[in-house]
């Protein structure tokens, strides 16, 4: 009986001594990852870099930051599925969840409808020649029906026009240059959603199916690859980054930052962040 209790005892003693040690190594090892991640971030960050004329501390400037817990920041931004009734319109419903976001009850029909431009004038001339809008200039079809989609300087002056008839002051930002990837995580640390041009699912961009046509107003030829997507980042842990994908998804989802940062880039670096207060 009494060699019982003893084992019993030196039992529990190992219990509890595995269960301290498991404590301190696994916060160790937090501590030592933030630390590494932290020292990451600020070795490879500019702090003179600027996008739209605004630095990542001015963009952030008066949002909630997210917790940053265990190297994994996510911002809370709505989940808004495209389907069924847009099946192109990654784009407006990227807008209506950011806008949701800062406190608006706007929703994608009122967005689409009201303040997005669009066009979905396309034709052939005599010669079989496709002709239609720019996407540049307007949303190049019916995000209702069929189309293709519109870059990052058109879906900001749409988000600019809901904001000026809100009265409400706030200032959507078009970017077309690099934002490294220790400016990203600075900006969802500063609580900053952004907008972002990749493609689905971060497939490698269509190259050998795009859609082709001539732009009336220019005489240019556009060409648009297929598989082209709007999402909105809005987090990130040391791998990957988390977004709200429009495309049917429930739920935020992660692709790995190297797919990502390659789909970015293979569409010009297009982002949309919006700053609190007018320009």
């Amino acid at each position: 009986m009494r060699n019982k209790i003893l084992v019993t005892a030196l039992g529990v003693c190992l219990a509890v001594t595995s269960v301290i040690f498991d404590y301190t190594y696994t916060n160790t090892l937090y501590e030592e990852r933030v630390k590494e991640h932290d020292t990451y971030a600020a070795l490879n960050a500019d702090p003179h870099m600027e996008y739209n004329g605004y630095t990542v501390e001015q963009l952030g400037n008066g949002y909630d930051k997210p917790v940053n817990v265990f190297g994994r920041a996510v911002i809370d931004v709505p989940i808004i599925n495209q389907y069924p009734e847009m099946p192109v319109g990654c784009e407006p419903v990227c807008a209506v969840s950011v806008i949701q976001y800062l406190g608006f009850e706007t929703d994608k029909f009122d967005f689409t409808d009201n303040y997005l431009t669009w066009d979905d004038n396309f034709y052939y001339d005599e010669n079989m020649v496709s002709h239609g809008p720019d996407p540049n200039r307007v949303f190049a079809g019916d995000p209702y029906k069929w189309g293709y989609g519109c870059s990052s300087n058109v879906l900001a002056k749409a988000m600019n026009r809901y904001f000026s008839a809100q009265n409400a002051d706030y200032t959507a930002l078009s970017f077309d240059e690099e934002i490294n990837s220790a400016d990203i995580e600075k900006l969802i640390n500063e609580g900053v959603p952004l907008i972002v041009w990749a493609t689905i699912d971060m497939k490698p961009m269509n190259y050998r199916k795009p859609s082709e046509w001539i732009i009336d107003a220019t005489g240019e030829e556009y060409c648009w690859y297929g598989n082209s997507h709007t999402l909105v980042l809005c987090g990130y842990d040391n791998n990957c980054y988390y977004f709200m994908d429009p495309n049917g998804k429930d739920e935020v989802v992660q692709y790995l930052k190297s797919s990502f940062l390659n789909r970015f880039e293979d569409n010009g670096y297009q982002a949309i962040a919006v700053k609190i207060g007018r320009d």
